[in-house]
């Protein structure tokens, strides 16, 4: 009787056993995604900071306002200062896709707030003028999976820009 009972108790104490396991592992798959939510909150709040100091920017310069609409109707007309800003400027934008696009590809981010956000970007560069994501594609240390996604995304090469 007495191995019978302590059969029991060790039948009981592997039961709570993996009780607790199964538990402790539904703790950490919750403070895993925890930890994903705070992820993706910090790099939206970073993806509207890049996209609001861009507004801020304009708003408060004139003078680059006056850039901008020169570089985007004729940037031959810019000085290379003007230039210099003028591409800083757009630059603001790729530099915050890339985030988006890395932090996704790198799995911090969702697909659903990546899609969301990804559709943003791309309908704001679509109304640049056609050199614009070149100029800044061939002027930076992009990734190559990012000028490869933003290459597609905007349909990029043109077919007048395909070489000889």
């Amino acid at each position: 009787m007495t191995a019978n009972r302590l059969n029991i108790w060790v039948a009981i104490a592997e039961i709570i056993s993996a009780g607790a396991v199964v538990i402790s592992l539904i703790y950490v798959g919750l403070e895993i995604n925890q930890s994903t939510l705070e992820s993706e909150a910090d790099i939206q709040a970073e993806l509207l900071s890049y996209t609001t100091r861009r507004r801020y920017l304009v708003i408060e310069s004139s003078d680059l306002s006056s850039i901008l609409h020169k570089g985007y109707t004729d940037a031959s007309q810019l000085s290379p200062s003007e230039m210099l800003r003028f591409q800083g400027y757009v630059e603001l934008l790729y530099v915050a896709w890339e985030r988006l696009y890395m932090s996704y590809d790198a799995g911090v981010l969702s697909e659903g707030l990546f899609v969301e956000w990804n559709r943003w970007f791309i309908s704001v560069a679509a109304r640049d003028p056609a050199f614009v994501w070149p100029m800044v594609r061939d002027s930076q240390g992009w990734g190559s999976i990012f000028v490869q996604h933003v290459d597609a995304s905007l349909g990029y090469p043109k077919p007048d820009q395909l070489p000889d």
